[in-house]
């Protein structure tokens, strides 16, 4: 008789698609792997129609800025709870509420039917965080991920939490722990769970992404930790448009497009004088008027003598 325990990687599949917002960190000092996997982990969960949030408190690697579109990646939780105002009813009985936006203003307009509200009935607060799943990519042990779980102990409480990692000394922290230590990275991991999310949608960009991930991790494919399996996952992304090109530039070459500047030949000089600078120039000429005072042999340059400007030496031996 045949299991029907899910394996991690179904478990994982099904969690995503169940969610309705997602938080997606990475660990303290991300790699270019972890930020590329988050943004792609990220890109095709928005298209499934889920609210995400991308959170990196530390900075990102300045060579991934220029690869993937990171304005969707913040370094705080703004944005991910709601904004309670709440108004003590006591004494109030409320009619009608509306509101508008005006000049770039939220006005929130109550009509009371009876009494009327203060400003010391009135209190401001935060409600809890939106998410109902959260993904950790690329760290193996609880205590390495992001300073924001660091400043919210009970961010992750009652929550789902996929441990998407390779690493070989991964704790298993997670309430799904997807680790695969046969793979070289995050993002050649994250292939097959996207494709299980929806056929065809790893486009270019995010086919860059995860190339600049592996290629990161494996420093180009030079590591002994490269697999076969590596090799062929990149091949089919630079077949599905990845710019192979564009990340060498970028993460080896400096970050420029330009052209390498090739050094102008210069040209011979015209004369003896244009060859040499004018210091030098001017003890030879000393030394030519000496010698033309003295017109013994002993005084000509030999080959092997050593030459002063105000005196010459024997050969040297």
């Amino acid at each position: 008789m045949q299991s029907t325990e899910l394996t991690p990687k179904q478990q994982t599949v099904e969690l995503l698609r169940q969610a309705e917002s997602v938080l997606i960190v990475t660990g303290r000092e991300p790699n270019i792997d972890q930020v590329a996997s988050a943004y792609a982990l990220q890109t095709i969960l928005t298209r499934l129609g889920k609210r995400t949030h991308t959170v990196i408190t530390d900075p990102l690697p300045g060579s991934i800025k220029n690869l993937i579109d990171t304005s969707k990646i913040s370094s705080t939780l703004d944005g991910a709870r709601d904004f309670i105002v709440s108004l003590d009813l006591a004494n109030v009985e409320v009619d009608k509420l509306k509101y508008d936006i005006e000049e770039g203003r939220l006005n929130i307009t109550i009509t009371p039917a009876a009494g009327n509200f203060t400003a010391d009935t009135t209190r401001f607060d935060y409600g809890a965080y939106q998410f109902d799943l959260v993904v950790v990519l690329g760290v193996h042990k609880l205590i390495q991920i992001d300073k924001l779980l660091e400043q919210n102990p009970t961010l992750f409480d009652g929550l789902h939490l996929i441990n998407f990692d390779y690493h070989r000394v991964n704790e298993n922290y997670g309430s799904v722990n997807l680790v695969d230590t046969a793979a070289t990275s995050v993002s050649e991991m994250l292939i097959g769970t996207l494709e299980s999310l929806g056929q065809g949608m790893i486009d270019a960009d995010i086919a860059t992404a995860l190339l600049a991930g592996i290629m990161s991790a494996t420093n180009r494919f030079t590591t002994s930790a490269t697999s076969a399996k590596a090799m062929t996952v990149a091949a089919q992304l630079m077949s599905g448009g990845a710019r192979q090109q564009e990340i060498v530039r970028e993460l080896y070459s400096g970050g420029t497009s330009a052209a390498p500047v090739i050094a102008k030949k210069p040209e011979a000089p015209k004369t003896v004088a244009e060859a040499i600078d004018s210091q030098a120039l001017e003890q030879l000429k000393a030394a030519a008027a000496a010698m033309q005072q003295d017109t013994s042999n002993e005084h000509i340059l030999q080959p092997g003598m050593s030459f002063n400007p105000s005196t010459t030496s024997a050969p040297q031996q």
